[in-house]
């Protein structure tokens, strides 16, 4: 098996800022980052050179940012596929609309690779709750490693997974005991 990451999910910190005098939106948990930071940080992270030349890129976007999400997507090296909607329990914020769903782009680099399974029974609606602020259901990770191959790279990761290298400044080495220190790296956001 290579060492290279067959896998990547990115969930960076979009530029979404809620309305009004009292700060509702992302800004009130972590610093945001424009769609020409996402690219410059994710491109220097320690293990971009680390990436398949044949890889399948998730990339998670909000829905204002959906134009943003696919220059990025292209930026990177990877060609749109599809998306995945995460469909949540409960409603949220919006300005026109509230927002009960996000979204997810699948995208491949290089000829892509033949998927993990032939199990066709994989949705693109993943219907899971919706917890802390920004943290992506199991059900998205799990699809993940039924659909794609590793080793897998979860970048601006807020959370240890087993079987993950996990790069983000939220995550601690305290989280999974015993976690080696090369999954678990800090992101300078």
């Amino acid at each position: 098996m290579s060492n290279l990451f067959k896998t990547i999910v990115v969930d960076a910190p979009w530029m979404e800022r809620g309305g009004g005098r009292i700060p509702r939106g992302a800004q009130r948990h972590y610093g945001l980052l424009d769609k020409a930071a996402i690219i410059r940080t994710t491109t220097q992270c320690e293990h971009w050179d680390d990436i398949a030349t044949d890889a399948h890129l998730y990339l998670w976007v909000t829905n204002n940012h959906l134009p943003d999400g696919l220059e990025v997507m292209s930026a990177l090296g990877f060609k749109y596929i599809t998306n995945v909607c995460w469909h949540k329990d409960r409603i949220g914020l919006g300005q026109y609309f509230r927002g009960q769903h996000e979204l997810c782009l699948f995208g491949t680099r290089g000829k892509g690779y033949n998927v993990r399974t032939d199990d066709k029974t994989i949705s693109t609606v993943i219907s899971a709750r919706r917890t802390q602020h920004s943290r992506k259901p199991d059900e998205f990770y799990t699809m993940v490693e039924r659909r794609s191959e590793g080793p897998y790279l979860d970048m601006f990761g807020r959370h240890v997974r087993d079987g993950w290298t996990v790069w983000g400044d939220e995550v601690t080495e305290d989280e999974l005991p015993g976690a080696p220190a090369r999954d678990v790296i800090g992101a300078p956001i």
